[in-house]
């Protein structure tokens, strides 16, 4: 049988690219204490152009905030600022200690100011929403390689992918991974809390994510309690079997299957709990976008979980 007829990546690929990606981890596992983050997104009320976009990131040094990469802003306090493709503003937290409760009400009252700035300066409005419907052929305000195939990608599958791009916003909390052994109860936890009322998408939300692209969005069923290499084989071959954005192929068909591309690849593994390379951290992206205020009390609860379950 030919090998490209296989319904899903060979076994042998899953164990080299695991034992892998466990090498790539340890090299970057650091331990000491236990750090967490938000990324925090604002949906705009009125659809966006790529010259809006550019409009308000033009304010954004006059707000503070000095661009340190591409598309990427950064403030004094550790406060960071990009946009997504629908023209959604996103806020990400530097690495906070579970005690510091003063500075995450700070960086909360510092997004909430920025945001006033930008609707009296140029009149976007952003709201703490998870979704604003009837952005389907709304412009795609972002338009690297990456966002186009993504779009294109998600237009021919004839699901609800454009939508989950320009007209969703969710808060995504990371926990940062020092130990491989923090691996599968972290991972756990967070699967359970994808499932907490504070927590869970929206039914608006969910319906777009379950018709978006199963082999980008959807967690296979993995047996847990399992080993750590199991749990990250489970992670490999789901990524592996999900279409590549640029020859819409499943990645371990693709003739630039190789590792450095596949770590590329798991940054655009959308499913409800995922393994964030940058830390690393594990990262549940489930919760809806909602105002400060109600956020903080999931925002706390998060931390008492994870410190809790890790601590007994």
């Amino acid at each position: 049988m030919d090998e490209k007829s296989i319904s899903g990546p060979p076994a042998g690929m899953v164990d080299e690219f695991s034992e892998k990606l466990h090498n790539y981890l340890a090299r970057n596992l650091v331990p000491g204490p236990l750090t967490y983050g938000f990324e925090y997104e604002f949906l705009p009320e009125e659809e966006m152009t790529p010259a809006r976009v550019a409009e308000v990131a033009g304010l954004l040094p006059k707000l503070g905030f000095k661009l340190l990469n591409e598309g990427d802003y950064g403030a004094g306090d550790g406060l960071h600022i990009d946009f997504e493709p629908g023209g959604q503003l996103e806020y990400g937290s530097p690495p906070l200690l579970a005690d510091d409760r003063e500075r995450f009400t700070g960086l909360l009252e510092h997004i909430e100011t920025t945001n006033r700035e930008i609707e009296k300066l140029c009149g976007v409005r952003y709201l703490a929403r998870p979704f604003i419907a009837g952005r389907r052929e709304a412009p795609l305000c972002l338009t690297s390689p990456r966002y186009r195939n993504m779009h294109a990608l998600f237009t021919e599958n004839g699901g609800r992918g454009r939508e989950m791009m320009k007209a969703t916003a969710s808060i995504q909390l990371h926990v940062r991974l020092r130990d491989f052994r923090e691996m599968v109860p972290l991972f756990t936890l967070l699967l359970g809390l994808s499932r907490d009322p504070d927590y869970a998408m929206s039914a608006e939300r969910r319906a777009i994510w379950d018709r978006t692209e199963p082999s980008r969005c959807l967690l296979p069923e993995i047996p847990l309690p399992c080993g750590e290499m199991e749990l990250l084989r489970h992670l490999v071959a789901h990524a592996l079997a999900a279409l590549d954005l640029d020859l819409k192929l499943p990645f371990w068909q693709c003739e630039k299957a190789a590792f450095a591309d596949f770590l590329v690849h798991l940054t655009t593994i959308f499913t409800d709990v995922r393994l964030n390379l940058k830390g690393p951290t594990f990262e549940l992206r489930t919760m809806d976008s909602l105002p400060a205020e109600r956020f903080q009390r999931r925002w706390q609860r998060f931390v008492d979980e994870v410190e809790r379950m890790l601590n007994r």
